[in-house]
This record gives structure tokens, C-alpha cells and sequence, in this order.
């Protein structure tokens, strides 16, 4: 759950002719302007044609003890578990323990429209099933606590969408919960531990898991909702019950690459059940897998979010390519990275983010901008100076710093939005102007 209100990033188009000798100098060199433009903390793997192209950390894993990311660096990775256990699934299928085609109500009696559901509906999101995490008042206090299975399914087993089970695509956490929990009851294990069993052994994966804020290592990331001025506005661990087999894995990007290479490769599962799983069922979405087309290639895979986490795994089997970002920063900008990545591997054109450039300001000049100015009703953005620094701190999120471009106007380094503050005929600052998302939203200054 994204905390700050000022999201998004602004682009300028640069031609970047690229071979196969410079790919690798060419995505370091974007990836370190994400990171200076602070769009992008955390750790990257870039393989081609079955071989590496670029495997490394950016930023911190640790903020306040300057403990850079790593190949090695452990972060979660949200819904990109989905993969896994859709996977499981057709694996138990395998093996004659079911069929994507049997009715919910075979291994939950009683559920609602139990009859009508089936195991490929939970997989492909067409259920109609309600997703518990747009409970409100559960996600602000219910997330980072031990749920049993019996609690989390009543988070949504009466909560009716309306939606007809196979009549359209309308993503939900509860769907893969319940695959968990199917997986659970079948294998007599907990989901843990069949993954383990079923695919990570298989696959050397052995720094993955899913009890994140139980890990004991030295390679853990801190996750954060935000990182500004050099401090980490840490997020909570969301309990692994919660995320369970909708979002629970943590892993490496070398992990995570086995993972991919078993996918590229048809490991595990036949290869007429890959397919299946990698074609289309609504809303470019497989059995657990987002599909799609990038420079006119097949793309297979998904991404996730989780408190203070961000993970992108793409694969185009057509160059085997593979393509994997994990940020310990939830306000990361991933998707435009993974776009420029792969710009990058199939030498097109590159979008860059806009340098801003900072000036140093006299701090006498703060005090005509330090006040509480109303963006909305309940809604305010206060300005506050300390030292030679100035920061905007919106109700409810956290504080965050702003940078001088010149008098009166300031730029975020976290996020793409501007403050101007503007001045009456008396030449006082009587309002703010925030730029963002091509809007100005006007301010009045309440004291």
C-alpha cells in the first residue's frame, strides 16, 4: 500500500545505439540515474540469449547503516508469487491429485457459489471472489499481526462482488489464498514446506522462503515506503499468513533467475501444461502469469508489491531474455525501467528521467515559505524548515524533502511533482502551487 501522494515520473526521449559488447555499460548507466534521480533502490539481474548480462545492487539494504544492495540481498517479492503457486497447482493436477475444472465446493463445502467456482477460475482471477486486502480497515490493522485460516477466509467469504464466477477478470488476493489452502490440504503440508518439496529444492533455490520478518540473515532488506535526504521511511513486515500464497516469497535475484530459467526451459511441468498456463484467459492474464507483447515479443510474467517492496520478473522466450527488478522502496518506478531494459536488449530507443538540477538557496528565505497551506478539505501540506532544508509534509504521509531550482520553486527527488510557492501584490506567499501528473493543484496558505 503506496503511502505518498505524489507519484510518478517525468521523461525526456534519448536515442541510445546499443551492441552486444555495451549492453550491459548502457542499462548500469540508466539504472544509476534511477538511482540518483531516487527512482530505483534495490537490486537488478539481465540475462540474454541464456547468459548474463547485468546482475547488481543499487542503493542500500540498509539506509541508516550504509549497507549497499547486492546480488545477494534478500527482499520479498508480493505478487510475483502468484507464479509459484499457480505452478503447484498444475503440478498436483500432474500427479492426478485434481483438475483445474473441479468446483470449489469440492475442497470448501459450503463456500458461496462453491458450485459455480472453479480452481481455474481462482487461478485465471475470474471468481468473483472478493480481494481482502481492499478491506480498509483490515490492511491499516490486521496485516502485519498472525491470521489463522479460518480468520482470513472470513475476510472475504461473504463480501459477494456481484460478479457472475467466469464472466470476467477482477484480480483478487482471496483467490490464491484459497489455492494455498487447497495446496495445504491436498499435500497434508503447509504451503512452505510444499514449496519447498515441489519446486525449490528441485531448483537449488536456497535463499528463498516465505517467513520474511522471521528470517535471520545478514543479506535481509529493510524495506521502505520512501527514502529522502538520506533516511528510510520504514514500512512493516506484513505477516506471511496474510500474504500467504498470494504474496509471501522472498528471494534473490539469483534465486529468482532459476525460477525464470525453469520457466524458459519447461522444468517441472510438461510442456503442453506450460502452455496452458502462458495463454491467454481474460485480461492478458494466464494461469498465474500476466501476458503480453514487448518489442513485438512475447512476454511472460508479473510483478508485485508489498510493504516497502516492489518486484518486476519479466521473461520474452523468444531471445531468452529475462529481466528481474526487486526494490526495497515502494515508491519505485519499475515498469518504465523494464521498458527501458528491455529498449536496451533489442537496441530501440531509451526514456529517460529529466535531470533536475539543484541551486543552493539562502535558508533566510524559508520563512516566507513555512506555514500550512490546504490542498484540500482535511488535506494539507505543511512546510517546515530545518537548518538549510526545507520539507513538505502532506496529513497522514511521511515528511519529505524539497530542493531549490530556483527562488519559489522546488522540485521532489523521491517523486516527479514541483512546488511553487506564489506571492500577492505585497509579495507575500499566500498559496503553493503542487505540479503533478500534467495538474496544478492550488494551495491556499491556512496560517
Amino acid at each position: 500500500m503506496k503511502r505518498i501522494l505524489l507519484l510518478a515520473a517525468s521523461f525526456s526521449m534519448l536515442a541510445l545505439g546499443t551492441t552486444a559488447q555495451n549492453k550491459a555499460k548502457t542499462i548500469d548507466s540508466v539504472l544509476k540515474i534511477y538511482q540518483q534521480q531516487g527512482q530505483f533502490n534495490g537490486a537488478v539481474l539481465v540475462y540474454q540469449y541464456g547468459r548474463p548480462v547485468l546482475v547488481k545492487g543499487y542503493g542500500y539494504r540498509d539506509v541508516a547503516k550504509k549497507i549497499p544492495n547486492d546480488s545477494n540481498t534478500i527482499f520479498q517479492i508480493g505478487s510475483v508469487t502468484k507464479t509459484f503457486t499457480a505452478t503447484m497447482i498444475m503440478m498436483l493436477q500432474e500427479q492426478g491429485k485434481l483438475n483445474v475444472k473441479d468446483k470449489l465446493s469440492q475442497y470448501m463445502p459450503g463456500y458461496p457459489d462453491g458450485d459455480k467456482i472453479t480452481i481455474e477460475n481462482l487461478l485465471t482471477h475470474t471468481s468473483g471472489i472478493f480481494n481482502y486486502t481492499e478491506d480498509t480497515a483490515f490492511s491499516q490493522h490486521g496485516m502485519t499481526m498472525h491470521q489463522e485460516r479460518k480468520a482470513m477466509i472470513r475476510l472475504f467469504k461473504d463480501k459477494m462482488t456481484g460478479i457472475e464466477p467466469g464472466a470476467s477478470f477482477n484480480y483478487s488476493n482471496s483467490n490464491y489464498m484459497l489455492l494455498g489452502y487447497i495446496i495445504e490440504d491436498i499435500t497434508g503440508k503447509t504451503y512452505y514446506e510444499a514449496l519447498r518439496s515441489m519446486i525449490l529444492e528441485p531448483l537449488g533455490m536456497k535463499n528463498t522462503g516465505s517467513n520474511f520478518a522471521g528470517l535471520k540473515s545478514k543479506n535481509k532488506a529493510i524495506g521502505y515506503f520512501s527514502i529522502d535526504d538520506g533516511k528510510g521511511d520504514n514500512a512493516p513486515f506484513v505477516d506471511s499468513s496474510v500474504s500467504f500464497a498470494a504474496g509471501c516469497i522472498y528471494t534473490t535475484v539469483s534465486d529468482l533467475n532459476k525460477w525464470a530459467n525453469a520457466v524458459h526451459k519447461k522444468m517441472l511441468l510438461t510442456a503442453e501444461d506450460w502452455k496452458l498456463m502462458t495463454t491467454v484467459y481474460k485480461q492478458n492474464y494466464g494461469y498465474g502469469w500476466m501476458l503480453g507483447e514487448a518489442m513485438g515479443k512475447k512476454s511472460i510474467g508479473h510483478n508485485g508489491g508489498i510493504h516497502g517492496f516492489v518486484s518486476n520478473l519479466y521473461m520474452m522466450p523468444d531471445d531468452a531474455s529475462t529481466v528481474i527488478l526487486i526494490s526495497n522502496k515502494m515508491d519505485d518506478e519499475q515498469s518504465q525501467i523494464r521498458r527501458n531494459i528491455t529498449a536496451i536488449l533489442n537496441d530501440k530507443k531509451v526514456e529517460l528521467p529529466e535531470f533536475k538540477k539543484e541551486v543552493k538557496l539562502n535558508p533566510v528565505y524559508f520563512k516566507d515559505y513555512v506555514g500550512v497551506y490546504a490542498l484540500a478539505p482535511g488535506f494539507d501540506i505543511t512546510i517546515t524548515s530545518e537548518g538549510d532544508a526545507l520539507y513538505a509534509q502532506a496529513t497522514n504521509q511521511p515528511k519529505l524533502r524539497l530542493y531549490a531550482e530556483r527562488k519559489d520553486f522546488f522540485f521532489f527527488k523521491v517523486v516527479d511533482a514541483q512546488i511553487s510557492f506564489v506571492r500577492n501584490e505585497a509579495d507575500v506567499v499566500d498559496k503553493i502551487a503542487l505540479r503533478q501528473n500534467g495538474r496544478i493543484m492550488n494551495a491556499p496558505r491556512k496560517n
